[in-house]
């Protein structure tokens, strides 16, 4: 899930599709070009997960990994429960990948991936929007819109690793939805007892990264 992804296909194209065994099965044949788009027009919300992946990487300090959307930033549809509430406004706010210069803090001068073995999990699995049947098998398969992606058409992706993929995403941001649930219910209590909120540095820690220096709210 990318902020500012409709969740509408992109075109098809000449991929094709499998008369019977599932809808979009021909988009199994997308291949990224490394255009790099993707990497400047979309912004990639983070858990827990994808966070330790790239500290323990990077030796960044988290603050210097993360953004931090506003609600009015931030298309979340359906999914209110990945907003946290912090310290510097009534409002929630969406733990993102950072940016620099308009494009993914981790892309190159090559327009590749600096951190590509511990990329998101969302980033693992874009520009594919996979749907199993209950038996595990590959039900439909669209191509995510968002950024004009000038991808080829004769690649081999296997979906049984777009299942993994998948899966792994899913369980990690259930993981982190139940993280953010217990620290908003107890943002919530401060409130009400008048107590200060908690920063955006307060929320690292509490996700397990003591930060050097305190996270800002970004409007790039």
């Amino acid at each position: 899930m990318f902020v500012g992804d409709s969740g509408s296909a992109a075109a098809p194209g000449d991929l094709g599709q499998a008369p019977a065994m599932a809808s979009g099965l021909g988009h199994l044949r997308f291949r990224c070009t490394e255009c790099g788009n993707c990497c400047r027009d979309l912004r990639v919300p983070l858990t827990q997960a994808d966070l330790r992946r790239l500290v323990d990487q990077s030796g960044l300090p988290a603050s210097e990994v993360v953004d931090w959307l506003p609600t009015d930033r931030v298309d979340l549809i359906g999914e209110p429960g990945s907003l946290v509430v912090l310290d510097h406004s009534s409002k929630r706010s969406l733990m993102t990948l950072a940016q620099r210069a308009g494009a993914c803090r981790f892309l190159d001068e090559h327009e590749r991936c600096g951190a590509y073995a511990a990329r998101p999990a969302s980033c693992r699995l874009y520009p594919f929007n996979p749907s199993f049947g209950s038996r595990g098998g590959l039900r439909r398969l669209r191509l995510l819109a968002g950024t004009r992606c000038d991808y080829a058409r004769d690649g081999d992706n296997d979906p049984h690793a777009l299942r993994e993929a998948d899966q792994q995403r899913w369980a990690e941001h259930r993981s982190y939805l139940a993280r953010i649930e217990i620290w908003n219910r107890l943002q919530r209590h401060r409130a009400r007892i008048g107590h200060r909120l908690h920063s955006a540095r307060d929320f690292l820690e509490f996700l397990g990264f003591p930060e050097r220096a305190e996270t800002v709210i970004r409007d790039q």
